[in-house]
């Protein structure tokens, strides 16, 4: 078997130890639907009832083997507390959420490594010396304040940009969700840059150092031309950040579509949990956990094709 049959082998085994993970911790935390539904002074009999209704009274094997067998089919269920299709709901939310994490990280890649190339060059300037104290900011100031400011200079100060919120009409408004989604994707990237950026230099500054770098310059190339020859080997381990990074954004994502009022799919997963909607709330980190798994895989891949080492 080859590295990319071994990766995607690994991907499926780890995506199904995923969803057993999952659904044993959800059915280990406190509470349940019919708890959070009539309230804690509600009679045995009545919560027996409402959990019958729900498919909660079978045994936990049974309940998952039923709802992975219909997760397979796309088939993900109806909400707990409103009935709705949960399939709909998380499609609906990832109009918010998919755009805003797949072009914050994009960007990011391609700022980081450009300016990661820029700093290792210019070290010892004040240029330099700059966007290595830019990103140790970034690193230091949390998300949501960011996001402040950023909103306090060009919603507020500038009124270039709307503060917040999400067209009702959605993606048949193009214009304005391009609009109400720049704030935040900038928010988000300016935070993944911060991290990506040092990698970036450390890996740039050791090509630098390295023989093909002063053959290069003997060969009478500028500083600029050499390190650009380093593209692959920069981009590599940016890249494998990235898609590390990718399980943490969706805790970021909560924070950056709180202060700018999306209605992405964090926000949603936050409710639903606090409402006990376990139904919605599995079926949600299952398309989470499949999107990482999709991700790193694909990340992989892109890195056997930039550095064939990997493949030795």
């Amino acid at each position: 078997m080859n590295g990319v049959g071994r990766r995607l082998v690994a991907s499926l085994a780890g995506i199904l130890l995923s969803t057993v993970f999952v659904f044993a911790v959800l059915r280990v935390l406190p509470g349940d639907i019919a708890t959070a539904r009539l309230g804690i002074d509600a009679t045995p009999a009545a919560l027996a009832q409402l959990r019958a209704e729900y498919g909660l009274d079978r045994s936990v094997p049974e309940q998952y083997v039923a709802w992975l067998r219909d997760a397979m089919r796309g088939d993900f269920g109806s909400s707990l507390v409103d009935g709705r299709p949960v399939r709909g709901e998380i499609i609906a939310r990832l109009d918010v959420t998919l755009p805003l994490i797949v072009v914050s990280s994009l960007l990011a890649v391609f700022v980081s490594t450009w300016l990661g190339r820029r700093v290792a060059l210019r070290r010892k300037s004040m240029s330099g010396l700059f966007a290595t104290a830019l990103s140790q900011l970034g690193l230091a100031v949390p998300t949501f304040v960011i996001g402040v400011c950023l909103v306090a200079v060009f919603a507020v100060q500038w009124r270039l940009l709307p503060a917040g919120g999400f067209p009702v009409r959605g993606w048949r408004e193009p214009t304005a969700v391009l609009r109400s989604l720049v704030l935040p994707i900038v928010t988000l990237a300016f935070t993944q840059c911060a991290m990506l950026v040092r990698f970036a230099r450390s890996q740039s500054l050791d090509f630098v150092s390295s023989d093909a770098f002063r053959t290069a310059r003997a060969a009478g190339r500028t500083a600029d031309q050499a390190l650009g020859t380093a593209r692959r080997l920069v981009l590599s381990p940016v890249l494998t950040i990235t898609a590390l990074q990718v399980s943490a954004l969706l805790t970021t994502a909560v924070v950056v579509e709180s202060v700018f009022a999306l209605p992405g799919l964090g926000s949603m997963l936050v409710r639903d949990i606090a409402n006990r909607d376990v139904t919605k709330v599995q079926s949600t980190l299952l398309v989470v956990v499949m999107a990482i798994f999709v991700v790193r895989f694909v990340v992989d891949f892109v890195n056997d094709r930039l550095d064939p080492r990997r493949l030795a």
